[in-house]
This record gives C-alpha cells, sequence and structure tokens, in this order.
C-alpha cells in the first residue's frame, strides 16, 4: 500500500466516495491475517503499531519539498527528494518479490549508501521499520 497517510491510515485523497481513508483501522482484522505487507506512507508505522500488524512500513517518509522545509531541510532542493525517492522506490521495486527481511536489507544497503550524502535519504531511512511476528527491528538494530 502506497500513498499518502497518517498514523490513522491511508489517505483515500478524494479517489474512493467521500471515505477520508483507503485503508484505516476497520481493515486491521484483514490485515493481521498476512505477515508480509508493505506499509508506505507517512507515519505508517504508528498505524501498524496500533494495530499490531506485521510487515515493512515507514515512518515519516519526505517526499516532497513542502515536507522537507516543514522539517527544517530549508537547504534542500528538489534534486535531493527526487534523488532519494528514485533510489527508495527502484529498490522496493527491484526486491519486491523477496521476503520483507531480504528487502529491508537491501534498503538499508542500497537506500543507505545514498543516506550518507543525501539528508533527505538519510530522514527516511531512520524511519524505516520492520514488524516480523508482531515485534518490530528498526534501522538502529542494524547500525550498531
Amino acid at each position: 500500500m502506497l500513498g499518502h497517510g497518517t498514523p490513522m491510515g491511508l489517505l483515500s485523497v478524494g479517489q474512493f466516495d467521500d471515505r477520508s481513508f483507503v485503508i484505516d483501522d476497520s481493515f486491521s482484522d484483514l490485515l493481521s491475517e498476512k505477515e508480509d505487507n508493505i506499509y508506505m506512507w507517512c507515519h505508517a508505522r504508528e498505524f501498524m503499531l496500533y494495530n499490531h500488524l506485521c510487515g515493512l512500513g515507514t515512518g515519516m517518509f519526505i517526499s516532497a519539498l513542502e515536507e522537507a522545509h516543514y522539517f527544517d531541510f530549508g537547504d534542500v532542493n528538489w534534486e535531493f527528494i527526487k534523488e532519494s525517492n528514485e533510489r527508495f522506490a527502484s529498490t522496493v521495486g527491484q526486491y519486491t518479490d523477496e521476503t520483507l527481511e531480504i528487502l529491508f536489507d537491501h534498503l538499508t544497503i542500497e537506500y543507505g549508501l545514498l543516506a550518507t550524502k543525501n539528508p533527505i535519504a538519510r530522514f527516511n531511512l531512520e524511519r524505516l521499520y520492520l514488524n516480523i511476528s508482531k515485534s518490530f527491528v528498526d534501522i538502529d538494530t542494524f547500525s550498531k
């Protein structure tokens, strides 16, 4: 699941009747039946925690210049964001058919290489989470 969201779920952005969310708490039972879901929206981690869901998800994820400015990245231009978005999407796309552990590992390595020189990628990578069997593993686990 990919898009704009909040801790309450994935926003519909006016695309699904008059519902505010495409995915919200009402889907938690259905989503909890699988452990390999991918939740890619701002604050998806909080949604996962609240609903006790397994999978790979993002915390706050900067994908637009306005978001970067909101988080005080005043010296960042669109190129940093574009580069971050493209590397993240490319890596996810390349390893989507693998297990979530393999996908997570490749994100920490390949997207992580970009994060060494791109502050937006670093911000996003620090908020990447993997929940396997109801226990969260975050990026800090691998950097120690």
